[in-house]
């Protein structure tokens, strides 16, 4: 006896809209959040114990430790998430393509053994006929 997963409601696209449009706006928030964060840190922490560097020099370190941290992980950290998630996709016991594929592979290589057959069979009624 197996559990069955419940059955799946039809709500139209407006919901998923909805929530697909605040999923991609995050990005925005979580930018302006950043900022407001850089801001009050320096302000509160930072200036305190540099006095001597301004706010948009801090700005621009902070811009510049982004952007390395950016290249690292668009250099390192991504094609190994990128790696990792092809690797749990392309499993026989979770994918169902990739058993289909499994399939069509087996079922080409019959298929290139009889055409193999064939193509003798058909030298042989030449050779035959001749």
């Amino acid at each position: 006896m197996g559990l069955k997963p419940p059955k799946q409601i039809e709500t139209g696209t407006t919901l998923g809209g909805i929530i697909t449009l605040i999923q991609r706006c995050q990005f925005y928030f979580s930018a302006l959040n950043f900022l407001m964060i850089l801001a009050t840190f320096y302000y509160t922490t930072f200036r305190h114990v540099y006095p001597s560097i301004p706010f948009w020099i801090f700005l621009i370190i902070m811009a510049g430790l982004l952007f390395a941290l950016m290249t690292l992980e668009y250099t390192v950290i991504y094609p190994s998430f990128v790696a990792f998630q092809a690797h749990q996709a392309y499993k026989k016991e979770r994918n169902p393509i990739v058993r289909d594929l499994e399939k069509v592979k087996k079922d080409l290589e019959e298929l290139k053994k009889d055409v193999k057959e064939l193509r003798k069979e058909i030298e042989e009624l030449r050779g035959w006929l001749k």
